[in-house]
């Protein structure tokens, strides 16, 4: 080969998957031992040229592949591969290939491939033959944020931790807390821990309501204060802050005392102050000032996407800023319209019951009301969810298109009205009883009183347990969509506003395995929300074998890595956001793996439609 070509068949290369993870000395060496073929339009390419001879790359034009009884097999394009089924073998070709168009071929010699996948792990398991074990290999390292959240509590807490008296006096207190550069103190009782007292308590407990110095430190701690273990993952510890609204946590060690966790500690290592920012969420008085928090909950995103935190990382703290978004808003409306004359649930559904929120997820949700409420009751709670869901539109939450929000009358009812409803859907699953179901089947509690919502759960279990005809029609209504793979394995495309051929990245694919989650964790009797834990719990109970498992997480992982992508991308460009992304935008990386990811989902769909038919387990 000339030598001028090499630099123009290495930067191909580097743009090829898995190739581009090659090291720069190892893509001029795969360059040099690359043979260039040209192909006519119209002219076949010899079996003899197929079998055992290596793998292709198009690197121009587009080629056509025929079974032995002359029907399309695949249509290849620039930067698509073929070959390697053909390795192995020996004699006659599985397939016929033809230039649909003039073609530029490149060809890796089999004894180059075979010691590239021998040295190099990347180039192994992309070429595995199994599409998850690909998925599994492709997505990117996950690493600063992601490596943060998934240590354990005890390597990040501080050890020093101030301990007081109950009878300790606040200036006593105070000086400890000094002393120890700590901005809480546990009050113990022995090795018992009673309360804790912070700073801010002393701000807010002391100072603003001229109480003594001297008066005993039991007078403002904080009782039966949250607690974690050591062993617990620090995005637990985030978590459990955000719920609660606290900025340190006392940790625990075989019943004692081990070390305290605090908010500032975790922003100090991480350059996402997600904590921070739901802690401000929480002191805003307005929804005016409320809105003011709103860039920096695209600051939060943009900052996971630049470290590459996993998809799954991303949305639970997009979740999490949600639902501070959401608690705070309940809590000002009760400022603004006076005490709840009654009992009441606010929950929430869809992406945000499984945590899978996104910059582009609008909200749905519901109340649940104790009782039958009269005239001037409904007034109260038709106010305070109107209050409620046009402030999250205001903080950029939009409105659900379908209204399946607590400020529609029919979603704000009492428990037996809920009930009702849920029986009458599982009896009758009308079009659109199964589209009500649909969403409210992902319900999660947020605000008020949660007996009611664990009511409402106990009911559904009740109502699916045991029936088949539910979940075969829940079954037949979640393959109304496939996988957008059509004959010639390329995407089947729909069309945009603008009448552009797009993927609908959403209802083309995440909703495809969030539905298949959904049937197969229904089947187990679990009403627990999150896909991934659906799809784990369902494996433990042998609803579905751990293998599908991992095969159904690995496709849904990907497909999030490359919609949360397409978003950063629409924000980086100032466009507006949404699930349609055209097939041009993809990278051939993207293209390769979103075809394994759909595979699956497409086995899995036909394997679910026998299932529910005939009975028996999923493997």
């Amino acid at each position: 080969m000339e030598s001028t070509l090499l630099p123009n068949i290495v930067g191909y290369l580097s743009s090829i998957d898995p190739f581009d993870r090659l090291e720069k000395q190892e893509q001029n060496a795969l360059a040099a031992a690359i043979d260039i073929l040209y192909l006519k339009q119209g002219k076949r390419l010899a079996d003899e040229q197929i079998v055992g001879q290596g793998l292709y790359i198009v690197r121009t034009g587009a080629v056509e592949q025929y079974h032995t009884d002359g029907t399309l097999r695949a249509r290849l394009a620039d930067g698509d591969l073929f070959g390697f089924s053909q390795l192995y073998r020996s004699g006659e070709c599985d397939y016929s290939l033809v230039a649909l168009e003039n073609a530029l071929l490149y060809r890796i010699p089999k004894q180059v491939l075979l010691k590239l996948m021998q040295d190099n792990p990347a180039v192994r398991h992309h070429f595995s033959s199994k599409e998850s074990v690909r998925l599994a290999h492709s997505s990117v390292k996950w690493a600063g944020e992601e490596m943060l959240y998934l240590k354990k509590v005890k390597e990040v807490m501080n050890r020093s931790v101030a301990k007081v008296h109950p009878h300790t006096s606040v200036q006593e207190a105070a000086q400890i807390m000094v002393d120890k550069h700590r901005s809480s103190a546990m009050v113990m009782d022995g090795d018992k821990l009673l309360g804790v007292v912070t700073d801010r308590d002393m701000t807010k407990r002391v100072i603003a309501k001229g109480l003594a110095l001297h008066a005993p430190v039991s007078q403002i701690m904080t009782q039966h204060p949250q607690t974690i273990q050591s062993d617990a993952l620090l995005l637990t510890a985030m978590e459990m802050m955000m719920l609660h609204n606290v900025r340190s946590l006392p940790v625990m060690e075989g019943g004692q005392i081990a070390g305290v966790l605090t908010a500032t500690s975790l922003t100090e290592k991480s350059q996402v102050h997600a904590v921070f920012l739901i802690s401000r969420i929480y002191r805003q008085e307005s929804l005016t000032e409320l809105v003011s928090m709103v860039p920096q909950r695209q600051a939060v995103f943009d900052a996971l996407l630049s470290v590459n935190a996993s998809p799954a990382i991303i949305q639970h703290m997009m979740t999490l800023i949600a639902d501070a978004f959401n608690k705070r808003l309940l809590q000002l409306a009760e400022r603004e319209l006076g005490p709840a004359p009654m009992n009441y649930a606010w929950f929430v559904a869809g992406s945000q019951a499984r945590q899978e929120m996104h910059l582009n997820s609008d909200q749905d949700n519901g109340i649940i009301l104790a009782r039958e409420a009269n005239d001037e009751e409904q007034a109260y709670f038709q106010q305070l969810a109107q209050w409620v869901c046009h402030g999250l539109d205001t903080c950029g939450y939009a409105l659900c298109p379908g209204e399946m929000m607590a400020s529609n009358a029919r979603w704000c009812v009492s428990l037996d009205q809920w009930q009702r409803n849920f029986r009458q859907w599982v009896v009758l699953p009308e079009p659109q009883a199964l589209l009500d179901i649909s969403v409210f089947l992902d319900i999660r509690f947020l605000y008020g009183a949660q007996g009611l919502v664990d009511k409402l759960h106990q009911t559904l279990t009740s109502c699916v347990r045991g029936n088949q005809r539910f979940l075969s029609t829940m079954v037949a209504n979640s393959l109304r969509v496939s996988p957008p793979l059509g004959m010639f394995r390329q995407f089947v495309l729909t069309k945009d506003g603008d009448n552009r051929q797009v993927l609908n990245i959403k209802q083309q694919a995440v909703s495809l395995v969030v539905e298949l989650a959904r049937i197969y964790a229904l089947t187990a009797c679990s009403l627990v929300p999150e896909t991934s834990k659906r799809l784990e719990f369902a494996a433990e109970h042998g609803v579905i074998s751990h293998a599908s498992q991992q095969e159904l997480q690995a496709a849904l992982n990907f497909i999030n890595q490359v919609r949360l992508h397409h978003q950063g991308e629409q924000v980086k460009r100032g466009k507006s956001l949404n699930n349609q992304i055209a097939p041009g935008e993809f990278t051939a990386f993207e293209r390769n793996h979103l075809k394994d990811a759909f595979r699956i989902i497409a086995r899995y769909q036909e394997a679910a439609k026998q299932r529910y038919q005939a009975g028996g387990r999923l493997r």
